[in-house]
């Protein structure tokens, strides 16, 4: 019996800013390996880039940045759709068996303009806003243990 599957957002990373493009370079887009743990997307794992700054998308693959370095770059034919400064978001999808479709959760990470971790999912559905408060940040909870403490949340 076949099994249907639907193809899920898997995991994001959220407006990340282009540190660099190099049209010469063989291809791919350069990330962090720390955010790449953090998203759960594997080196050579395919990526969909959607520009945030210039409306423009393209799919290419995760290639493993320098350890501690905010690089991410856009090379080879991606760098001329992506320019240092643009904002984009980087997005990895999943094929999930249809019966658990229902209750699949994507990995979602979002970085300040450094591409430093900020806190990780979930998403603020539009037209809301985040707002400081909201229990979502890095380190932050609104489950608490049996003493009063907030419990931080893991990777």
């Amino acid at each position: 019996m076949d099994t249907p599957y639907r193809k899920m957002l898997a995991a994001k990373i959220h407006r990340a800013t282009v540190t660099g493009a190099d049209v010469n370079y063989e291809g791919s887009l350069t990330v962090p390996p720390e955010l790449l743990v953090a998203a759960k997307i594997h080196p050579y794992e395919s990526l969909h880039v959607w520009n945030v700054t210039r409306g423009t998308r393209l799919e290419t693959y995760a290639i493993e940045g320098l350890p501690n370095s905010n690089d991410v770059c856009a090379n080879g034919a991606a760098a001329h759709l992506i320019r240092p400064g643009d904002h984009v978001i980087l997005a990895a999808y999943a094929m999930v068996p249809e019966a658990d479709a229902a209750t699949h959760k994507p990995r979602l990470i979002f970085v300040d303009d450094n591409n430093q971790l900020s806190h990780i999912g979930p998403e603020v559905a539009g037209p809301n806003l985040r707002s400081d408060s909201d229990d979502t940040h890095l380190g932050r909870s609104t489950e608490m243990t049996p003493d009063g403490q907030p419990l931080a949340e893991g990777c």
